[in-house]
């Protein structure tokens, strides 16, 4: 059984407990002025600065944030930390979002969205992923999948309540289940079973207070790929023991079908066409039961639009649209014309983009191959690599900080993504292609020298001369 969640600790499954991400907190300094609220008016009357929430003082900062921070000092470092498509939106998706500000479409929507976004909303998600919903009611425009993400959570989550995090998992989750007076509980996946999502493994660690599990992919920092056949087990675990499944689906269309990839068959779409990662909520009888967090940031080279959606149950969405308005009145308005242009036009570049990841990964298995000391699972959807560096002897805090240092290469720690990341490093193979065949050559040749100082063999493509240069 898990144990139970005290303060801003996240927790492990099968009795590991895991270590909290670092939480920021500001004045710590200035002593008790930073958070203790019974000396408040000795405080204000010697005009201390007043005493910030203990509870914004628990919620970690992201680890990713922190690698950010480094990265800044080191200007001509290669990173490859971010998230983020190296392309920019179609030319017709900017063209609608320009033909919308002229025609004067700057003005207050509807909270759930303009009508021609649902509608565009509920066509893509019937097509792409064989999913029907109502745009009248069961879909809700978001400023992007992270504030989907806590309105979902808002929405279900009563405070003492436990929501699942498979581990590693994206740096936001724990806090944002924190933020709703949650607790999260984290459930580790394993090397060995791919990095997938487990049924078995999430069922385990379901208690009475458990209200949901949070299912994302393709994975986030790992790029796993959970089939169909393993969804549906989560599907009949969920329906079985009554908690929700909240699915962040924002990587579906980046799934590469190779021949050694299990379920091969589980990963089309509808139509039998491009390869799609399955979502939970096509299971039959989980449609009642699930909130699908998505966005155009990653699928339309979007990420500063700010434009995702929701996919839920009328009761779900009439709650996430109440919290919504009091937030923030509603969406970016051009950005919801433009996400409909996104939807319903040509979808040529999203295709592009998929090869181009797929390309891209090819450099990062290429780069890892034979390494004697670095171990990759091999990722099968989204843009990243989670590498496993535990042979170097160094912990994934120390292996980032000193290949930042001494090779100019920024990696996000896999401590940013969970207790179960330690001993990991994950990398982004989204930019530049030259860049990241550079950055894995110095990542694998830093690894190598490491982990043996005399013999550390070096890849044919690492220059020393241009490493020093």
């Amino acid at each position: 059984m898990p144990v139970a969640f005290e303060s801003s600790l996240v927790v492990q499954s099968s009795a590991t407990v895991s270590e909290p991400k670092s939480a920021v907190t500001p004045g710590a300094s200035r002593g008790k002025a930073s958070g203790e609220a019974s000396d408040a008016p000795a405080a204000a009357a010697s005009g201390v600065n007043p005493p910030l929430s203990p509870a914004a003082l628990a919620i970690p900062r992201s680890g990713i944030r922190d690698v950010f921070d480094r990265v800044e000092q080191v200007p001509d470092a290669i990173s490859l930390t971010v998230g983020e498509p190296s392309a920019t939106a179609a030319p017709h998706i900017v063209e609608a979002a320009c033909e919308a500000a002229r025609a004067g479409h700057t003005r207050y929507t509807n909270v759930l969205g303009i009508p021609e976004y649902r509608r565009a909303v509920a066509e893509y998600s019937a097509r792409v992923k064989g999913i029907s919903y109502d745009p009248e009611c069961e879909i809700q425009a978001v400023d992007g999948a992270t504030i989907g993400l806590y309105l979902a959570l808002a929405a279900v989550v009563a405070p003492g309540d436990e929501v699942i995090i498979p581990s590693p998992y994206f740096t936001s989750y724990d806090a944002e289940v924190m933020l709703v007076g949650g607790r999260p509980v984290t459930v580790a996946l394993r090397p060995e079973n791919g990095m997938r999502i487990n049924a078995a493994d999430i069922e385990a660690a379901i208690t009475p207070r458990t209200r949901a599990v949070i299912i994302n992919s393709p994975g986030n920092p790992t790029g796993a790929v959970t089939s169909a056949a393993e969804m549906a087990r989560i599907a009949e675990v969920c329906t079985r023991r009554g908690i929700w499944a909240i699915a962040d689906e924002v990587y579906h269309p980046f799934v590469f079908a190779d021949d050694d990839m299990r379920d091969t068959d589980d990963v089309r779409n509808a139509a039998g066409k491009s390869a799609v990662a399955p979502s939970i909520a096509a299971v039959p009888g989980m449609k009642e039961r699930t909130i699908v967090v998505e966005s155009l940031s990653k699928t339309y080279a979007m990420t500063g639009w700010r434009i995702g959606y929701l996919l839920a149950p009328e009761n779900v969405i009439e709650q996430t649209g109440k919290i919504a308005e009091l937030m923030h009145s509603s969406v970016n308005s051009l950005s919801q014309y433009a996400g409909v242009a996104a939807l319903t036009g040509p979808q040529d570049h999203v295709a592009a983009m998929r090869e181009e990841y797929r390309a891209k990964r090819q450099i990062v298995l290429d780069g890892l191959s034979d390494c004697p000391v670095l171990r990759l699972v091999r990722p099968q959807g989204a843009f990243y690599a989670f590498v496993d560096v535990r042979l170097t002897g160094l912990d994934s805090d120390e292996f980032s900080r000193r290949l930042l240092d001494e090779e100019r290469v920024a990696v996000v720690p896999g401590e940013a993504f969970g207790g179960a990341g330690r001993g990991f490093v994950r990398l982004s193979y989204a930019g530049d292609a030259d860049d990241l065949r550079e950055g894995v050559a110095r990542l694998r040749a830093f690894a190598e020298r490491v982990w043996n100082p005399i013999t550390g063999r070096h890849s044919a493509s690492y220059h020393p001369v241009a490493v020093m240069a």
